[in-house]
């Protein structure tokens, strides 16, 4: 039922990048939630800045449930994000969401993992039946310390 839901949603061409956004996150909350995942997300120590635009590196290591863990844990406004989230959950739309200077960007490094209550869960579960089939899975995101800066064009 809930995946008819993003579906149909997704049939319908957003009338902005912003309602794109919108639309891609709530549906990756749902289907998360209609598959009894839970989503922590772990803050990093020192915040990421807010005077600057952010460049998402992330591995591709989770899968499509991390992916849509990512969706709900980091900024829409990071660089990269909508890149996962068109991958993950297309949804047309006539415009494009205005892409922040990479020049002044700073590197926020994000890390996805599985785990239960009795611990982290190596490998992670791939297919639907191996999700359904562990009771209290938890995907936790994890916001790293800012690295480096990209490096400016020459």
């Amino acid at each position: 039922m809930t995946l008819a839901g993003v579906r149909t949603r997704a049939s319908f061409p957003a009338a902005s990048a912003r309602r794109r956004q919108s639309l891609q996150m709530v549906s990756a909350a749902r289907l998360l939630t209609a598959l009894g995942i839970r989503v922590v997300v772990v803050q990093p120590a020192t915040p990421w800045p807010r005077n600057r635009p952010h460049l998402l590196l992330t591995r591709n290591d989770a899968g499509l449930l991390g992916d849509l863990a990512l969706l709900t844990a980091v900024p829409r406004t990071t660089q990269g994000w909508d890149a996962v989230a068109d991958r993950v959950l297309p949804i047309r739309t006539a415009l494009r969401s205005a892409r922040p200077d990479a020049a002044d960007a700073v590197i926020c490094p994000v890390e996805v993992s599985y785990r239960t209550d009795d611990g982290p869960l190596l490998p992670p579960p791939r297919t639907l039946n191996e999700v359904v089939a562990i009771r209290g899975l938890v995907l936790e995101v994890r916001l790293l310390a800012v690295g480096r800066e990209v490096p400016r064009a020459a």
